[in-house]
């Protein structure tokens, strides 16, 4: 279960549910398509900007999480900085070497623009409809009854469960789960690291490149089997207050940079009997998007300048991480501190 959290609230994978859903009045795949058009644009309209989010406490912990300068032979630069999917106040200010780094750099790339998403209401459309069953069944017949109450518990005490949603597919009902979870731990998916860089480069007029796309990351989550899926969500809801103590644990470890500490839970062992399950997920979800996120990066290395790319840590640490993928093909990788 910890490895599961581990991997993604450092993946920075797009919360695929709207938290503040309102009742439905119409059908169910209507009301979806409403309720996700407009909390995210409810969200969009108001950003959480980076002075709200520095601490008032100067006792606060401070925060130095990794980073990576990848140099090419004819100078151009990439720092690779590994986000996180939720955060609170002691990730803000970020250090000043972070901060540096950003404002040397001619471009962000983060894996999705989520502010152009929220203003193209026919996508947000399209996706609220992907996401919705239309074959006459519900959330229950594809997780099973156990797993589909204990969820639905779960989300009732955190505020964050309507009738509607079960009319929603698994890879919703996942994430509403890790939603939940999310806020029991006390941490914030609206001040997660990409946003922050997304509000600093509109303010500041600087470019901003998607690595992947939204579509990309609905579509994956959208994919998975309902025996994985269901893995995934009962892992949850069998002990919430222990996935949600395992999140604070990885942020904590995120803040102070342990590099060797973070690696070690992303490769955490896995049940024996769930290892077939935790295989896809790790290889469709990690491995198969650092190898397009490397080649991304070696792209944007080839056009010259300096840019500051943002993806989920798991994407950046560890054998297979972008940072080890880069070094191997011959580009100089030095983390900074």
């Amino acid at each position: 279960m910890k490895r599961f959290f581990a991997i993604f609230l450092l993946l920075g994978l797009l919360c695929l549910c709207g938290c503040s859903a309102s009742q439905p009045t119409t059908s169910a795949a209507e009301t979806t398509a409403e309720t996700t058009v407009e909390t995210t644009a409810e969200t969009a309209a108001e950003p959480t900007t980076p002075e709200s989010s520095a601490p008032t406490d100067p006792s606060a912990a401070a925060c130095t999480p990794v980073l990576y300068k990848v140099t090419a032979e004819d100078g151009a630069v990439l720092y690779l900085f590994g986000s996180i999917h939720a955060t609170d106040s002691r990730a803000f200010p970020l250090p000043q070497y972070v901060m540096q780094a950003y404002e040397e750099s001619d471009y962000l790339a983060v894996e999705c623009d989520i502010n152009a998403f929220a203003s193209d209401i026919s996508a947000q459309t399209d996706m609220a409809m992907k996401m919705v069953l239309s074959d006459g069944t519900t959330i229950a017949d594809h997780i099973g009854d156990d797993v589909y109450k204990a969820a639905k518990a779960l989300l009732s005490e955190n505020g964050l469960y309507y009738s509607v949603f079960d009319f929603y597919g698994p890879a919703m009902w996942m994430s509403l789960v890790e939603s939940a979870v999310v806020e029991m731990s006390g941490l914030d998916s609206e001040d997660g690291i990409d946003v922050y860089f997304l509000e600093l480069a509109a303010g500041g007029n600087k470019e901003i490149r998607e690595v992947e796309s939204v579509e990309l990351q609905y579509d994956m989550l959208l994919g998975f089997s309902d025996e994985l899926m269901t893995m995934i969500i009962s892992s949850t809801t069998e002990a919430p207050q222990a996935a949600a103590d395992a999140t604070s644990v990885l942020y904590e470890t995120w803040l102070a940079g342990d590099e060797a500490a973070l690696i070690a839970l992303l490769e955490e062992e896995v049940p024996p009997e769930e290892a077939e399950l935790y295989a896809e997920y790790q290889t469709k979800v990690v491995t198969e998007r650092n190898l397009c996120m490397a080649d991304t990066a070696e792209d944007y290395l080839a056009q010259g300048g300096t840019g500051f790319f943002v993806v989920g840590a798991a994407h950046i640490l560890g054998e297979g991480g972008c940072a080890d993928l880069l070094a191997a093909h011959g580009y100089t990788v030095e983390r900074i501190r």
